[in-house]
């Protein structure tokens, strides 16, 4: 991750210097580091507002480039996770999981020991995750981890209680058994059966 020295840092100031290029068409914004679409901080009009502690969030810019693990694939999109509260960036990613996970190790740190929960359901889920989550941990934005199967597998911004990040966990794989590939000899007798 290089960053020319010009460039602004951190997630506000590089979304309030994307803004005055979001609605002009004549030029180019897809190379501009800014808060991703539907990301805390992400705002259309007026720069996102600061907050007095950290929160986690994803930059992203749109361009071609040169993977950064040197296979010489191209990235179409780059994402980083940032933080609202200081100028952190994390490193490239490919996917939003990955930044998003980045960010939530800056803003959050010990969040991936927590105790993942099964999927929200009824009113004493909460109730559940605050008692096993530590002292006002959603009161600063911490994020829930939620056992997830099937195909919804991403990371939820605002879907925790106090408004941060529900974090997807696959849960772990069933254990592998022995799979038999051939038929076993079968000893029936037709006279015992009647």
């Amino acid at each position: 991750m290089t960053t020319p020295s010009d460039e602004p840092r951190g997630a506000i100031a590089r979304h309030t210097a994307y803004l005055p290029h979001f609605w002009d068409k004549a030029t180019n914004s897809r190379p501009i580091w800014r808060i991703d679409w539907g990301q805390p901080g992400f705002t259309q009009r007026t720069p996102p507002e600061p907050t007095a502690d950290h929160r986690p969030t994803v930059l992203a810019r749109s361009w071609d480039r040169s993977a950064p693990d040197g296979t010489g694939e191209t990235w179409p999109y780059l994402r980083r996770g940032a933080c609202l509260g200081c100028t952190w960036e994390g490193p490239d990613r490919r996917r939003t999981g990955e930044a998003v996970e980045d960010a939530h190790d800056h803003t959050h740190p010990g969040w991936r020991d927590l105790p993942a929960l099964p999927p929200q359901q009824g009113r004493g889920w909460i109730t559940h995750a605050t008692n096993l989550y530590p002292e006002g941990w959603f009161d600063a934005g911490g994020p829930v981890r939620t056992l997830r199967t099937g195909i919804e597998k991403r990371h939820l911004p605002g879907a925790a209680p106090g408004g941060g990040y529900d974090l997807a966990v696959t849960p772990p794989r069933a254990r592998q058994g022995t799979v038999i590939t051939e038929a076993l000899p079968l000893d029936y007798d037709a006279s015992e059966a009647a």
